[in-house]
């Protein structure tokens, strides 16, 4: 595999890791390829979404740097970042289930071969105690409870095994699955804060994935160092324990500045926020090429007035939980520009099942209470900004993983009644 053909983002982690290892750049892309089929079973990576390759090739870099591999409640050596929580993506993914399909095909095939090239272990009880491959393990049998690694396939209890040459759990039983939802945060580290604030993904695992994180509040939050060049973070176990919710990281006078609803759209100190009515020529600008010819849909942080929304789901085949939730805001500079009678005066807002679960989309925090807010009231959104054909335009829409409501200016709105488009005159 040429070295020419993989992504830049990959190229960055790569090419540093061949100088430290005093290898060729083609010895480490060939074994970054080995890492890949053992480790997630990807045989052909450059065929893969851009965004995984890069978070693959550093989960490579990191592991064979002996920090431990990711996940595994080693308690990597953390550094504090300040700033603020933006959101917390639609999708948890799991970054094994390429070799969990690839175990299960070789069984099927034959389970000798699978046994033997030691892709899975057969999974057995004796003594009271859970047995790989007839190797006895540290786990206890507890009724009918699986042990951690395994799986019920083909009538039997299996586990995929570790495959991993510079992993020092080679052989050893592995999770079925390595589950990982993004959240977003808008900050740097601490000493870094005052003169450079970018959007930072930040991986999140375990319980942690479940948490109900403050969206648009100032915190300090423990993660790994990052790499140089990448905006990837990654987290020990139990992370969301280590958030604390402060703006003590700046001097007194300046504390009034990190109020969400002047940080979040302070275009002075970040380059995330993007007006309603500029969004068709913030795509164009920031929208990045991927692998199979398209586009990934850019972040930004956006505001408008609520003009329509309605709490009550819709069915999504494309949602995990499968359903959705609406909102369209507008602003005076967006009706002014397209005129309110235009398709293009409001911007949908599409709120994902588990972002609804998992934080308030709907509501706003007065006094430590959530509260419904009215239409009219000022939203600040995060999310990734969508383009769609309609009517011969480009019709801009956020899909939103954090919303913030400036409680100073909601708008109370009726706690129950009716939740739905036809309050507003219409469901379109």
């Amino acid at each position: 595999m040429e070295n020419g053909n993989w992504p830049d983002s990959v190229k960055e982690r790569i090419a540093p890791y061949a100088e430290r290892m005093k290898i060729s750049e083609a010895e480490a892309y060939q074994q970054f390829a080995a890492f890949l089929s053992k480790e997630f079973s990807v045989t052909e990576p450059l065929e893969e979404d851009e965004f995984y390759l890069s978070q693959w090739a550093e989960q490579f870099v990191i592991e064979t740097r002996n920090l431990g591999p990711s996940g595994g409640g080693s308690g990597r050596e953390t550094e504090t970042f300040v700033g603020h929580v933006l959101g917390v993506d639609e999708y948890i993914n799991d970054l094994r289930s390429k070799q969990m399909e690839r175990a299960k095909a070789v069984w099927n095939h034959s389970s000798n071969q699978a046994i033997d090239e030691k892709i899975v272990g057969v999974v057995t009880a004796k003594d009271g105690r859970w047995h790989v491959n007839g190797e006895v393990t540290g786990e206890e049998v507890k009724g009918d409870e699986l042990p951690w690694f395994g799986f019920e396939h083909d009538g039997r209890i299996l586990c995929l095994l570790n495959q991993n040459q510079a992993s020092p759990s080679l052989g050893k039983p592995m999770a079925p699955k390595s589950l990982m939802r993004t959240m977003y945060f808008l900050g740097n580290e601490e000493s870094k804060f005052e003169s450079s604030i970018k959007l930072w993904r930040v991986g999140l695992q375990g319980a942690d994935m479940e948490v109900e994180y403050e969206i648009g509040a100032p915190c300090r939050i423990q993660v790994t160092p990052p790499k140089e060049g990448s905006d990837n973070l990654y987290t020990n176990r139990g992370f969301a324990k280590t958030v604390v919710y402060t703006d003590d990281f700046v001097p007194e006078d300046m504390r009034v500045e990190l109020r969400p609803e002047r940080y979040l759209v302070n275009d002075r100190v970040h380059n995330e926020f993007v007006e309603l009515d500029d969004l068709i020529e913030a795509y164009d600008e920031r929208k990045v090429p991927n692998n199979s010819g398209g586009y990934y849909a850019p972040y930004i942080i956006t505001k408008g007035y609520v003009s329509r929304m309605n709490r009550e789901p819709n069915n999504s085949e494309y949602d995990q939980t499968g359903r959705s939730f609406r909102m369209s805001i507008t602003s005076l500079a967006l009706q002014s520009s397209f005129g309110r009678d235009s398709s293009l005066s409001e911007v949908s807002v599409w709120v994902p099942g588990r972002v609804y679960d998992d934080t308030h989309p709907f509501e706003f925090k007065e006094n430590d209470e959530w509260l419904p807010y009215a239409e009219r009231t000022q939203v600040i959104v995060f999310g990734r900004l969508r383009l769609r054909p309609f009517n011969g335009q480009d019709v801009p829409s956020v899909t939103a993983y954090g919303i913030y409501v400036p409680p100073r200016t909601a708008r109370p709105g009726a706690v129950g009644g009716d939740t739905s488009l036809e309050q507003f005159g219409g469901n379109e």
